[in-house]
């Protein structure tokens, strides 16, 4: 969900914007491995859907944005070459997004038709940015262990960019983010009502980033029609929010007493495929965080609710 989530976050961005074991039993059940898998000739096609609510305060002003947003995408396994390496082309088959921000200003963003301006001319940067992320065809150099060695494309897919706006699209922040997914499976084999923790870092560009602290748990086997798949539940339990020191924004963060306040998430692994089949969840994020801006003190509050649902397709 993290890498899901990242995207979102980046590229309708909800800050960037406003700113511009016991009690239950299962069956009993022998440790299992639960790893990812990537086989050569093997495509797979992802549904993304998000909804984002916030409400972010400043000096007691309250500035509104609303988020949603479809993604198709499909990922393709190539050869593994003589060192073992495998590369992963993914890419956006389909992008749609639509915004209400502040002041009640609406945008909206179909693949479909990409190069329809924004009716704000103020939006067009963002246009640009969707446009971008909508056409992008990258792909990701794995090592024999499946981690992410190398990226590739990404100058290609913000080439036509300003050169304001290019970082958005960081081969090291990619790796960093996909390495993360990979990561949040548990080392060990686990049983029903094990748990682990993994803390990931999500940029949301500009020099942005929200950390995230997530604890999982295996629930054990479950059957989906005529399928077995493994069930994790997770929850965020601990979020940060900082601004790099030589970001572009002219402001930094004072004060960040960000909590998630709700926090629930189902992911189910195809352990025989070695992919999620399938991630649902939701998180509410609220607290102070506060910003400076030329030497001014800037109080304020972040409402944040995310809820998010990506399927795999048969």
């Amino acid at each position: 969900m993290l890498s899901h989530i990242g995207h979102v976050l980046r590229f309708g961005s909800v800050l960037s914007l406003s700113l511009l074991a016991a009690g239950w039993s299962v069956p009993a059940q022998a440790q299992v491995k639960l790893e990812h898998k990537f086989v050569e000739g093997q495509k797979t096609v992802t549904h993304t859907t998000m909804k984002i609510k916030q409400t972010l305060t400043l000096a007691g002003m309250g500035l509104d944005t609303d988020s949603d947003r479809f993604v198709i995408s499909s990922a393709q396994v190539g050869k593994r070459d003589a060192e073992g390496k495998i590369r992963v082309e993914q890419k956006t088959d389909k992008l749609t997004v639509t915004l209400k921000l502040p002041g009640g200003i609406d945008a909206s963003f179909d693949s479909d038709d990409p190069n329809k301006k924004a009716a704000n001319p103020a939006l067009e940067p963002l246009m640009q940015l969707m446009r971008a992320s909508a056409k992008a065809k990258i792909t990701l150099v794995r090592d024999p262990s499946g981690k992410v060695v190398a990226v590739e494309g990404l100058d290609k897919a913000a080439e036509d960019l300003p050169d304001e706006l290019k970082g958005e699209f960081n081969p090291e922040q990619t790796t960093k983010a996909a390495n993360q997914e990979l990561e949040s499976l548990p080392g060990d084999a686990v049983k029903p009502g094990d748990t682990w923790t993994k803390m990931a870092d999500l940029p949301l560009g500009s020099g942005q980033v929200m950390s995230m602290t997530t604890e999982y748990k295996y629930v054990g086997e479950v059957k989906e029609g005529d399928k077995t798949f493994d069930k994790i539940e997770a929850k965020t339990t601990a979020v940060s929010f900082s601004i790099a020191a030589d970001s572009k924004l002219p402001l930094k963060v004072t004060k960040s007493e960000l909590k998630p306040t709700e926090s629930t998430e189902t992911k189910l692994f195809d352990r025989a495929a070695g992919q999620w089949h399938s991630t649902k969840g939701k998180i509410r994020i609220q607290g102070a965080i506060d910003f400076e801006i030329n030497s001014t003190p800037l109080p304020g509050k972040l409402d944040l609710m995310i809820e998010s649902e990506v399927v795999r397709q048969p």
